[in-house]
């Protein structure tokens, strides 16, 4: 680990990495769906690129696929390196300076180890249970609109809207809901002469169904918002994923009554900002 660093995979190699997780189909469907993502989106807003990071230990990425991708302050990772050994690394040398939200992390004791290891106290700490409903499946859903309701996208100028609704708000959360609504499926209940919507969902940058929410308990809203999305997404190949917090007991029984399994787990977590000198563990681990 001499000479580890952080090297920056670019964006003309994006394809290449997201071709590395078709294997084992749909293992690594998440981790293939949000390479794919930010390609599209950067796509769609070339200047993104310059708040967008996809690094690789020591430019290796073509071994085992290791990446580390840092948006802001959202970041994704996933590795096809069973040992971990390679994702660690690269974690301990990211600056900690900042405060990051770890994605629907698959690697929570790696990601818990460095913070122990930066002396990085833990702000926010969600388990997750991930749930895979196939695109076979949802090709089958049937369901019926009552008068006067109707599902359609979601403009983004309802990101304040769905943000103030959200229970874990945090600073930037509204501007990756309306950058989300820009660019990615999302699927909304209306009511004709109401303006908000009584239900909403939204593909997140990994393919997953989050922020879903509805105004109203207990009239089904919620299941008919998740049928329908789901179904969208089987039409255009796509199996389908949420994560849910193991204590949402309402959410997870709407997800396993349309037939969706579970697939795994996963954790949301979020550091404080070290004030820890890190400089003796950095030559630590460059030793």
């Amino acid at each position: 680990m001499q000479n580890d660093t952080l090297v920056r995979i670019p964006a003309n190699a994006w394809e290449q990495l997201r071709d590395l997780y078709k294997q084992d189909w749909p293992r690594h469907e998440i981790a293939y769906n949000n390479v794919q993502n930010y390609i599209r989106w950067v796509e769609l807003d070339p200047p993104i690129s310059a708040t967008l990071i996809v690094y690789s230990l020591n430019g290796s990425w073509r071994q085992n696929g290791t990446y580390i991708i840092i948006d802001h302050t959202n970041v994704f990772m996933y590795t096809l390196d069973h040992t971990g050994d390679t994702l660690k690394r690269m974690l301990l040398l990211l600056d900690w300076h900042h405060s990051y939200v770890m994605n629907m992390c698959l690697y929570r004791a790696i990601v818990l180890e460095v913070y122990q290891l930066h002396r990085l106290e833990i702000a926010f700490d969600s388990a997750d249970v991930i749930y895979h409903l196939p695109q076979q499946v949802a090709r089958h859903f049937r369901y019926d609109l009552p008068v006067g309701l109707t599902l359609k996208r979601i403009p983004p100028h309802y990101a304040s809207f769905i943000y103030n609704q959200w229970l874990n708000k945090s600073v930037g959360t509204e501007y990756f809901i309306e950058r989300m609504l820009r660019w990615n499926d999302s699927m909304g209940l209306f009511c004709e002469g109401v303006r908000e919507p009584l239900a909403w969902c939204i593909r997140t940058q990994n393919g997953a169904l989050g922020q879903l929410g509805v105004v109203a308990q207990r009239k089904g809203y919620g299941s008919l918002v998740v049928k329908a999305f789901a179904s969208r997404l089987a039409e255009q190949g796509h199996n389908t994923y949420a994560s849910v917090r193991h204590t949402n007991v309402a959410s997870r029984k709407l997800f396993e009554k349309l037939g969706f399994r579970i697939a795994g787990e996963a954790s949301w977590l979020k550091n404080m900002k070290s004030t820890f000198d890190d400089s003796e563990l950095r030559r630590v681990i460059k030793a």
